[in-house]
């Protein structure tokens, strides 16, 4: 039996249970209209599953509101300022990490949120996606007070204790492999790893998301056919940020 068909068998067990598996999608580090997102904002609306664009303010091309307007599934969330390491040598990098000073934190975001609004950009959604997926603790703890609702890094990287009036959802199956030549993990492993999530929401909790996070700029054909493969397998199995932040 092929991964694909386990996939199928994965899915045909939930749909017998009376369940449907909730599937979102995040895509990092847009500023532009580029062919790679001409291709990503295509699949999108050819199978209707929302996309969460995670834009870096810093270097906003005037072209992309103009483009996600007429993008039927796209949502907007903010990724930093300018997706730039402030952590010391050594350290893991982060834009607001634990070591850099909080008010200097706050500053960027502000600025960052402030840019994204004057751009006008549609659907723009009041989450926040840290660079290289870190975020400090203390940081976490305080993006209610400064405006944000939504938080999203990648699974096992950092806190995740529940904070008033934040609701923090990850991503749990990133296609590329970064610390080898940043390639695709290829189609048996990204179904292991999808397999693996949908059997332990089936028996624990089934109403938790599965987040799927790409990086267009660094797309190869290899990961948009696996993608559009596994859209043609999941239609109506994806949720928005406001969908998802109602349900949880």
């Amino acid at each position: 039996m092929t991964e694909w068909a386990v996939l199928d068998a994965e899915l045909s067990a939930w749909a017998q249970n009376g369940l449907t598996p909730r599937f979102w999608w995040r895509d990092d580090d847009a500023r532009e209209v580029t062919p790679a997102l001409e291709t990503l904002l295509g699949l999108s609306d050819t199978y209707a599953v929302p996309t969460h664009l995670s834009v870096i303010p810093d270097g906003l091309q005037r072209d992309l509101a103009p483009r996600l307007r007429d993008a039927g599934y796209a949502y907007v969330l903010q990724h930093g300022l300018s997706h730039i390491n402030h952590e010391p040598k050594g350290a893991p990098a982060s834009e607001v990490g634990n070591l850099r000073n909080l008010a200097l934190q706050e500053a960027d975001l502000r600025c960052g949120w402030e840019i994204l609004q004057t751009a006008d950009l549609p659907r723009l959604l009041h989450g926040f996606v840290p660079p290289w997926n870190r975020i400090g603790d203390i940081t976490r703890r305080h993006l209610p007070d400064w405006g944000y609702s939504f938080l999203s890094a990648y699974e096992g990287r950092g806190e995740d204790a529940d904070i008033v009036g934040l609701t923090q959802i990850d991503a749990h199956l990133d296609p590329i492999r970064w610390k080898y030549d940043r390639i695709f993990r290829g189609e048996d492993k990204m179904l292991a790893m999808l397999i693996e999530h949908l059997q332990e929401r089936r028996s624990t909790d089934s109403r938790r998301p599965i987040g799927y996070v790409t990086h267009h700029l660094q797309t190869d054909d290899a990961i948009w056919d696996f993608t559009d493969k596994l859209f043609q397998r999941t239609r109506g199995m994806w949720r928005t940020v406001p969908e998802m932040q109602k349900e949880a």
